[in-house]
């Protein structure tokens, strides 16, 4: 519905007796803006409805994801904070447990802060690499853009 060759249209409009090399050649210089208005509604159109298709749902975010920044591995994904609690290691050498947090001194990082109980994020985004800036800032818009109000996430290069 929406393809239109603007060259052929010129030319089946055009009366036999006129189609002259010259004024084909005219009138495809005075539709040319026509034709740049044209491709930017395709362009548009082809946003809007990729946008329509996506929701909020977890496997949509993470489609768009990797079809934004990892389209050929498909390598981002998408999991609940929370669920994984602060873990006490006993050794036999000591009295006292070891914590294994990085919240307190001393203790060993194994998991980020959005990943324990009582975090004050909804979800994380997981990524394989680390990102450039711009590209950090625009995954943080993807995911704004789709997500629903009120959720917050975090963002975790896993290596």
């Amino acid at each position: 519905m929406f393809n239109i060759d603007f060259n052929s249209v010129v030319i089946w409009l055009l009366p036999n007796k006129l189609r002259t090399i010259f004024n084909v050649a005219w009138l495809k210089a005075l539709i040319s803006q026509i034709v740049v208005v044209y491709n930017n509604f395709i362009s548009y159109r082809t946003q809007t409805l990729y946008k329509l298709n996506h929701n909020s749902q977890v496997c949509y975010i993470e489609s768009a994801l990797n079809d934004a920044f990892d389209s050929s591995d498909r390598r981002i994904y998408i999991t609940d904070a929370g669920g994984e609690v602060v873990t006490l290691i006993n050794r036999d050498t000591d009295l006292d447990a070891l914590i294994i947090s990085d919240d307190v001194e001393g203790g060993i990082i194994i998991h980020n802060d959005s990943a324990y109980y009582g975090g004050s994020y909804d979800f994380i985004v997981n990524i394989p690499y680390q990102f450039s800036e711009a590209d950090l800032y625009r995954l943080k818009g993807i995911v704004d853009y789709y997500k629903l109000a009120g959720k917050r996430f975090d963002v975790v290069v896993n290596i």
